[in-house]
């Protein structure tokens, strides 16, 4: 039997940190998502869903 695969999920909209702390701006950049893709990459993750 083989080992299970996961994916990750990342939100399109952003961190959501204006919920939990004003100052921080939402950052749904382009770098941003590109960014957890490859670090979803690196953490063994072998999909990375993009709403």
């Amino acid at each position: 039997m083989s080992a299970p695969h996961y994916g990750i999920w990342v939100s399109v909209g952003g961190n959501f940190g204006p919920l939990n702390a004003p100052d921080e701006a939402i950052n749904a950049s382009y770098e941003r998502t590109r960014s957890l893709v490859f670090r979803s990459r690196s953490l063994g993750y072998v999909a990375t869903l993009v709403a």
